[in-house]
């Protein structure tokens, strides 16, 4: 199992925006609720069940995603990208990433966002995220 936490925004760009995430992970997606403001409380986890061997889980990434609802276009999304992890790719966190970190969670860390359209735009805010990989019998951490 695959658990997103997504806790909170901050400094997203825009006036009177209305950001919504969206977290699709191995062919599932799920959407938080759409929150006001530039700095928005979230408080939202998605489960992932999976049905793969470590090693086919090695291959998926996590894709983290924040619109502005409302305030442009459908298909305008920011992406995460996430520095610090070994295996990155812009715009999807590998869950491969995950397995490096104690107990194979990021814990309560912001992430930066860019623009996917234009990547010399430099932050779009951030988000704050948890995220870990549980296999059978393995205890959620704390």
């Amino acid at each position: 199992q695959i658990r997103v936490r997504v806790i909170e925004g901050r400094q997203l760009p825009g006036n009177n925006i209305k950001p919504v995430v969206k977290v699709h992970v191995c062919g599932q997606t799920h959407r938080t609720r759409i929150k006001r403001g530039n700095n928005p409380y979230f408080d939202e986890i998605f489960f992932y069940n999976v049905h793969m061997t470590p090693l086919e889980l090695l291959d998926e990434t996590v894709s983290i995603r924040v619109r502005k609802n409302g305030a442009c276009s459908k298909g305008c999304w920011m992406h995460i990208a996430l520095s610090g992890c070994f295996t990155m790719m812009f715009r999807n966190i590998p869950v491969s990433c995950l397995s490096v970190f104690p107990g194979h969670a990021v814990m309560r860390k912001w992430l930066l966002l860019s623009d996917p359209e234009d990547t010399n735009s430099g932050a779009k805010g951030y988000m704050k995220v948890s995220m870990f990989v549980l296999g059978t019998g393995d205890e959620p951490p704390v």
